[in-house]
């Protein structure tokens, strides 16, 4: 873990896999807001880390207050991680002075520190599950669940590279709530409640939804209904231990709530604004078989556990009650967010803190896959296919680090196009969006163009964007991000050009960026009576860019069946709150199919 980090390691770079970027910015912004710069109302100092980090392209991570006066700022992000993460932030301040660092809260020792932080949580998270693994399992069965756990699944992502974000935080305390959990029931103390009550409230202010862990410690131990009488009874006669949990349980809210008081005039404030939950319509299929983020699409092996339910149940039905109930109810909370695919991530990251209590069936799974009466199918059978998936995870996190597989916007077809491969075109990235069931492969064509926009001619303006700053192959090009969401757009009528239906046009631009046209597209529309009946866009930013230089980007497509002589074809560049771009020389080609002969 601590070699692969080493191997991604973008400390003090603009690029945007560098740790304090995005929504980690948004977790970590408290601590510089507070003790660098005294500014934890305003923000102030955030333009200027956006300007020399270039952390985010839009500052999304606070807004102002509602009804507030005088621009009062409240975070969008819990502050738990901001808490576990001020013991790393001091060393990174205090390196920052020694070394000759800008002492600003972003420089490269803060990014050092803080990826070391997730590390950290991460490496304790396994340890404490080991020793709650120990109770169950072999030492060998443990050791396996980790090379499967790590290797295996996304939690390489968060447990390495995005260690800035909650995943690794949370793994870490759910592992301590299921070992105090387990202590607990061992031999009942009241250190060990207050402790479970801390653990549960620092859970909710990491990741608030997380606090469905809880079913696992009140669940614990209940098998039957004679079962769950008698736990209710050990509570009863318990009760100091309940209270003291309900009581440190608020401690660790605590600190969530009075800034919320300070910050906004009340204790209690959702401040994730218009994203909600729907919990009557959760997006479950899709959580679980996607190909944009579907769980088991990109973690498969994550089918073990689940297999392991069953052999969970027989042997410790105990603890099975508790695990089956917490994956059900989490599930359906994680399905339940309205955007359900989480951002930028590989796979299902909202799941990745719930493998603490899913190594639970994993360990069972593998206990019978080792036992002797199925030793020849563990060797002929699941070995193989666990290895191999072990290596499809690792390689596809490097796909992911590289830029191949899309943060966000994966499609079925884009992932076959590019499933195994290190290297990847642009017809490739053109399935990103295009509508993948008409994409064609147009190997054999003779292209033609109908239509060229270089804004050569037109008027440098502030107000359109065309900008004398830079050009293709003229001295001009127009801005795109900030305050230009569109470029000025190619129009171009079918009659005039002669096009009909069945046709297959390109659309295609250079574009230049100095860090990445992140969230920017170039699009080709369809339009009819100035409505859109036809939209398609593919990302300006890919792998094979270049910064600070100029790149080609295109995609084809087939003209509908009702298309009308005066429809209009548009081709423009469109940011949505993506990174400061220029683009030039909007282009539409004909595409005219070439007979090719064979021997």
């Amino acid at each position: 873990m601590v070699q692969a980090r080493l191997w991604a390691s973008h400390w003090d770079t603009r690029n945007v896999l560098a740790i304090l970027t995005w929504d980690a910015m948004g977790y970590y912004l408290y601590l510089p807001a507070k003790f660098i710069y005294n500014d934890l109302s305003h923000l102030r100092f955030v333009p200027d880390i956006i300007r020399d980090y270039a952390p985010t392209t839009s500052f999304y991570q606070a807004f102002p207050v509602p009804g507030g006066a005088d621009g009062t700022m409240v975070m969008k992000y819990p502050i738990g991680i901001a808490i576990l993460e001020s013991p790393f932030f001091w060393l990174g301040h205090w390196a920052a002075g020694y070394t000759g660092y800008l002492q600003n809260g972003f420089s490269a020792p803060y990014q050092v520190a803080i990826a070391f932080s997730g590390l950290t949580y991460g490496f304790l998270g396994l340890g404490l599950l080991r020793r709650v693994l120990l109770r169950f399992f072999s030492d060998v069965v443990v050791a396996l669940s980790f090379v499967v756990l790590v290797l295996g699944t996304n939690y390489l992502q968060f447990g390495v590279f995005d260690a800035a974000m909650p995943h690794a935080y949370n793994f870490m305390l759910f592992a301590l709530l299921l070992w105090l959990t387990c202590k607990w029931h061992e031999q009942p103390r009241r250190w060990l409640a207050a402790a479970m009550g801390l653990t549960l409230g620092l859970t909710a202010i990491v990741r608030p939804s997380d606090i469905v862990v809880i079913v696992v410690p009140l669940l614990w131990g209940v098998s039957s209904l004679e079962t769950a009488r008698a736990k209710i009874q050990l509570l009863l006669k318990r009760w100091p231990d309940v209270v003291l949990l309900g009581v440190f349980l608020l401690v660790g809210v605590l600190p969530q709530l009075l800034y919320w008081k300070w910050a906004t005039g009340s204790f209690i404030f959702y401040s994730y604004q218009e994203q909600t939950f729907s919990f009557l319509k959760p997006h479950t299929l899709k959580v679980l078989f996607s190909f944009r983020k579907g769980w088991l699409i990109y973690t498969p092996l994550m089918l073990i556990p689940l297999a392991g339910f069953w052999v969970l149940w027989r042997q410790y039905r105990g603890v099975a009650v508790a695990v089956v109930v917490f994956f059900l109810v989490n599930l359906w909370v994680v399905s339940a967010w309205d955007i359900w695919w989480y951002g930028g991530s590989i796979g299902q990251r909202a799941l990745v803190q719930s493998y603490a209590v899913l190594s639970l069936p994993l360990g069972a799974a593998l206990t019978w896959a080792l036992a002797p009466s199925h030793r020849s199918l563990t060797t002929w059978l699941l070995a193989p296919v666990v290895v191999l998936l072990i290596d499809l995870n690792m390689f596809q996190h490097w796909q992911y680090m590289t830029g191949i597989i899309h943060p966000e916007e994966m499609t079925r077809s884009f992932y076959w196009a590019i499933f195994n491969k290190a290297e990847v075109t642009q017809d490739d990235y053109a399935l990103l969006n295009v509508d993948t069931r008409i994409q064609q492969v147009t190997r054999h064509y003779e292209r033609r163009t109908i239509g060229l926009l270089d804004f050569e001619n037109q008027r440098p303006s502030d107000t359109t964007g065309v900008t004398n700053a830079r050009g293709y192959e003229s001295h001009q090009s127009a801005n795109i991000g900030g305050k230009y969401p569109y470029s000025p757009a190619l129009i171009l009528k079918l009659s005039d050009a002669g096009l009909t239906t069945g046709q297959w046009v390109r659309a295609s631009c250079q574009v230049y960026s100095d860090w990445g046209a992140w969230s920017d597209k170039l699009v080709l529309t369809l339009e009819r009576d100035g409505k859109v009946i036809q939209w398609n866009g593919v990302s300006l930013v890919t792998r094979n860019s270049v910064n600070k230089a100029w790149n080609a980007v295109w995609f084809d497509l087939p003209l509908p069946a009702d298309v009308r002589p005066a429809d209009e074809l548009k081709v423009y560049g469109l940011s949505s709150n993506g990174s400061p771009a220029q683009v030039d020389d909007l282009r539409l080609e004909l595409l005219t199919p070439v007979a090719t002969t064979s021997r």
